[in-house]
């Protein structure tokens, strides 16, 4: 983990949850945990301690940032995997981005009609949309935690990403592990987050339902057909 020496509440972690491994190689910049300000990012950020842009192959720009200043995205010269959770107005278009991109053949993720989206869409890229955390359940009595993520990666079907975790092996827990489920292509089809929320356990369905960010990728997917989720 590094902390801008530019901006005080600027961080940049190199461990990112979820199953992003096209390339490994994961810089992620945003808020230090716990912070509720919002964050704007410059390539000045990029002066914290050892941290070299060029090893990095997946840039994360997270939900905590508001702003992103010309020159940032620019500064990674590797740069293979662009994902973008936060809701950005616009991401500056230099010619310098626009080279980096296209000659990088950089895959853009984010949310439908997003800034990312319209990136990706305007430099004639691969768009993906990031991966939506659909449910987190804690079983208490056997102190069992359990994430559920939409995943999305280039050329493979969606599925779901299932990561257990808990103390050790015992009786009535497995330990943990990960778990991946394959959906169709079309899964999304009739937009319905009630028809989604059926395929889980009754667990999960409480928070199914009133995932709203999920909910509306349903919608737009179905509006839209095909193999929404990419384009």
């Amino acid at each position: 983990m590094y902390f801008s020496n530019f901006h005080k509440n600027v961080v940049f972690d190199t461990w990112y949850p979820g199953p992003y491994t096209l390339y490994g190689d994961v810089l992620t910049v945003g808020a230090p945990v716990g912070q509720k300000r919002k964050v704007s990012v410059c390539a000045g950020d990029l002066d914290a301690g050892s941290l070299r842009p060029k090893d990095y192959h997946t840039l994360v720009i997270e939900s905590s940032v508001c702003e992103l200043d010309k020159g940032f995205v620019e500064s990674f010269p590797n740069l293979k995997d662009l994902i973008v959770e936060a809701d950005l107005p616009r991401i500056p278009q230099t010619p310098e981005l626009k080279r980096l991109l296209k000659d990088n053949q950089v895959i853009v993720r984010g949310t439908f009609r997003s800034a990312a989206e319209k990136l990706a869409d305007a430099l004639g890229l691969t768009f993906i949309h990031k991966n939506i955390l659909v449910a987190r359940h804690y079983e208490e009595a056997r102190y069992e935690s359990t994430v559920l993520t939409l995943s999305f990666q280039k050329g493979e079907c969606p599925y779901i990403w299932e990561d257990i975790t808990c103390p050790g092996i015992s009786a009535g827990n497995n330990g943990g592990g990960t778990l991946r489920h394959d959906l169709p292509d079309n899964f999304y089809k009739g937009g319905s987050i009630e028809g989604f929320a059926s395929h889980f356990a009754s667990r999960y369905a409480k928070t199914i339902l009133a995932n709203e960010e999920l909910k509306a990728f349903l919608e737009e997917a179905d509006r839209r057909g095909g193999r929404a989720w990419t384009h």
